[in-house]
């Protein structure tokens, strides 16, 4: 009796072991990647320099920028974050924050007017809507103001 309940206990425990790392294979691969290993392979955004004052990035527009023109994107890089800005009209422009809501990688990459985070994949708008998992939050929009040639954005 002593070696059947000993046999059924260590059954059991086998048991529960390959359950365990099938479970946690499934969860680890359904990310697809790391922080350190980009999924993806959508072209990289221009990046461009932004200064803070009072409260907001401030980011010169000239000719040579890479949001000069209507439906163009650019990474805005400041010491307040980084910001995808997309220009949606010759005196609008949409900013949303460049971190991804799925595991907080800085979304760099932008493809077919999507912006891609090169950690996992998803996929955002150029509102920040989600548009591709596996992040489910849209990212965070903040308010812009253009006075040609400077292009501001509120942080509040």
């Amino acid at each position: 009796m002593s070696t059947t309940k000993s046999s059924r206990r260590e059954f059991c425990i086998h048991a529960c072991e390959a359950v365990s790392l099938v479970s946690l294979g499934a969860v680890l691969g359904s990310c697809g990647g790391s922080p350190n290993s980009p999924s993806g392979n959508a072209p990289a955004l221009q990046t461009i320099n932004g200064t803070v004052a009072s409260g907001a990035v401030n980011v010169t527009i000239d000719a040579a920028s890479p949001l000069a023109t209507v439906g163009a994107s650019a990474l805005v890089q400041s010491s307040s974050g980084s910001f995808l800005v997309s220009r949606s009209a010759q005196d609008a422009f949409v900013a949303v924050t460049a971190i991804c809501t799925h595991e907080q990688c800085t979304v760099t990459g932008f493809q077919n007017q999507r912006y891609v985070c090169p950690c996992h994949g998803s996929e955002y708008t150029t509102t920040g809507s989600v548009a591709k998992g596996p992040a489910v939050l849209s990212l965070r929009q903040f308010t812009t103001r253009f006075a040609s040639p400077v292009l501001t954005i509120a942080l509040s």
